[in-house]
């Protein structure tokens, strides 16, 4: 009896050192799991956020395409002669364009609106005493020119 009792007593303790071996390598388990979850997490997150930034760029740009002004020169090099164009989809409204001490006086330089794909002629004439080097153009989005004014700097050429 006293074998019996001694072999179910290391059985015991056998059994006892398993379960807590296996129990170890279960919170081991759970732990990784755990942790694999937090990184799944962070990185869905972090998708997100890239997402949120690419489609805030998309709309920033969209609305940067609406108005799009370019100065073209025209003829020869030097002969002054520019052409405005508004390349955006949509039209600009109270648009005012400041040449500086660009000469041309006496040209139109402010329009109630300026139509998307619409020219106008400008002639700029640097002279020896000229210290402007672009052309300011400064406009409204919207029609009632509820929104703030915007503005773009173009390189005189």
């Amino acid at each position: 009896m006293v074998i019996a009792a001694f072999v179910v007593a290391c059985l015991a303790v056998v059994v006892a050192a398993f379960s807590a071996w296996y129990g170890r390598g279960q919170k081991r388990a759970a732990d990784l799991a755990a942790a694999e979850a937090r990184r799944a997490a962070d990185a869905a997150a972090e998708t997100v956020r890239i997402e949120q930034a690419r489609r805030a760029e998309e709309v920033a740009e969209a609305e940067r395409r609406r108005v799009r002004f370019e100065l073209v020169p025209v003829g020869e090099q030097n002969s002054g002669r520019y052409i405005l164009r508004n390349s955006g989809t949509d039209s600009a409204y109270a648009v005012h364009v400041d040449t500086g001490d660009l000469g041309g006086g006496g040209q139109a330089t402010d329009f109630d609106e300026f139509k998307a794909e619409e020219e106008q002629m400008l002639f700029l004439i640097k002279t020896y005493g000229t210290r402007t080097e672009y052309v300011e153009i400064v406009w409204h989005q919207n029609a009632d020119h509820s929104d703030p004014q915007r503005s773009v700097r173009l390189l005189i050429r």
